[in-house]
């Protein structure tokens, strides 16, 4: 290969094309004809002698030798971009939109802080919230739906980034006067209750359940809801059970109603990340404002 008359183009034609999975919507990034991203495509297959990317009903799969080669290229169109545009972002002055997906529990922890720091520092910004399930979060990113979602992520697509916010510990919560109030709740007694499960997902097993499994044991789950929020009053007005993120008691008003207790069994603390997709990571706005995110959480 002539490096000396390598067209730099086609990398960034290259890493658009990986970002999107998609040669029509890379080509709207580009701003450019689909035709020639096409074109440009098969000028960098003949020159790396690889196919770059396969045809899918989506649109465009890697190959190994793209998904090799796609993280250096990344670092070095950065740096470039970063050295002959750099950019900021004026909170002061600048209008941004934003658009979050999270749940109701993020929601009510996160936002109350958020818009307080946020009202003095960047008075023209503008955050628009729709509901996360986990289920759709990744594809929203995908879509450009959405520019960042608050929540519960186990796994990650390779165009995705995170970082993690803050963890909770889990805890056991029912009413008061409860009959397990009153007793050391055992795991033979936890199992045996009636429980509350919050599923953000729809699924109607829990973090404990595959524990439980595991120890041949299995639980009744009364009812099942998805939202956080209302669990503390359905807790207050019936025997049900609950394992929950401690911050959701905290966070409520009718906390000194309810007893809270250990989980009789180990639970892993849940980490709560943002995620945003890898052609935001270097939007001056979305940068600042996810700066301002973490250190709001950093806090709370």
């Amino acid at each position: 290969m002539n490096y000396e008359r390598f067209d730099l183009n086609l990398l960034n034609v290259f890493d658009a094309v990986m970002i999107e999975l998609n040669v029509t919507r890379a080509a709207v990034q580009l701003n450019m004809t689909q035709p020639a991203v096409s074109n440009a495509l098969k000028r960098l297959r003949h020159l790396l002698e690889d196919e770059l990317f396969v045809k899918v009903p989506s649109g465009v799969s890697p190959t190994p030798k793209a998904l090799e080669i796609w993280q250096p290229v990344r670092e070095a169109l950065n740096q470039i971009r970063q050295t002959l545009e750099p950019i900021e972002f004026n909170p002061s002055t600048e209008t941004a939109n934003i658009t979050i997906a999270l749940n109701d529990f993020s929601a009510m922890l996160l936002l109350p802080p958020l818009m307080g720091h946020l009202e003095t520092l960047s008075p023209k910004l503008n955050l628009r919230t729709i509901p996360n399930t986990h289920i759709n979060a990744a594809m929203l990113l995908e879509q450009s739906e959405i520019d960042i979602a608050i929540g519960v992520f186990p796994s990650l697509l390779a165009r995705l980034r995170s970082q993690t916010l803050l963890t909770s510990s889990w805890v056991c919560a029912m009413r008061g006067e409860h009959p397990l109030a009153r007793k050391k709740l055992t795991l033979n007694r936890y199992v045996q209750a009636k429980h509350l499960l919050v599923t953000l997902t729809g699924e109607a097993t829990g973090v404990i359940d595959p524990v439980l499994q595991e120890r041949g044991l299995s639980r009744r789950i009364g009812l099942t809801v998805n939202q956080f929020s209302v669990v503390p009053q359905i807790l207050v007005n019936s025997d049900l059970i609950a394992v929950l993120p401690a911050r959701v008691i905290q966070l409520s008003a009718i906390a000194d109603q309810l007893h809270v207790t250990e989980v009789p069994i180990e639970i892993t603390p849940t980490s709560i990340k943002m995620m945003w997709h890898e052609r935001s990571h270097q939007n001056a706005a979305q940068s600042w404002f996810r700066e301002q995110v973490a250190e709001v959480c950093s806090n709370l």
